[in-house]
C-alpha cells in the first residue's frame, strides 16, 4: 500500500491556526518535549496527517493533489518561518510517482518540502 502523510511542525500557535483549517484531523500529535519514537526529545509541536492511500501510485498523487488544492482554497500555507510542512511518500516496491512541473510549483508555493521513501 502506499501513503501520503503531511508532517507539519513549528511553533504552538502557528500549528493550531493551520490545524483549525486543515480538512480533516491530524491522526497524531506531539508537544515540545515529548519523546519520539526514537527516544529523541522533541524541539517543538507538531502534527502527522494523512492525505490519502491506494496500492496505485498515481491514484494517490490525485488524492494528495486534491488534498492540497483544498488546503489552498482555505487559505493555508506552510511557508511562514515559525512553521515547516513535510510531505512524504511511502510506496511499495515497484510504484512509481511523477511529479508534474505544477505539483512542484504549488509545494514551493505553499512551502512543502517532500520527502520519497521506498
Amino acid at each position: 500500500m502506499n501513503i501520503a502523510t503531511l508532517k507539519v511542525y513549528g511553533d504552538h500557535a502557528a500549528l493550531e491556526d493551520v490545524r483549525d483549517g486543515l480538512p480533516s484531523e491530524p491522526e497524531s500529535s506531539w508537544k515540545k518535549g515529548d519523546l519520539s519514537p526514537a527516544g529523541r526529545t522533541r524541539i517543538d509541536d507538531g502534527f502527522y496527517v494523512t492525505l490519502g492511500t491506494d496500492p496505485n501510485a498515481e491514484a494517490l498523487l490525485k488524492q494528495t493533489r486534491a488534498y492540497l488544492y483544498e488546503c489552498q482554497a482555505r487559505g493555508i500555507t506552510f511557508d511562514a518561518a515559525n512553521i515547516a510542512a513535510e510531505l512524504r511518500f511511502a510506496f511499495a516496491t515497484g510504484s512509481t510517482l511523477d511529479l508534474s512541473l505544477a505539483d512542484l510549483e504549488m509545494l514551493l508555493q505553499m512551502g512543502i518540502t517532500i520527502s520519497l521513501l521506498a
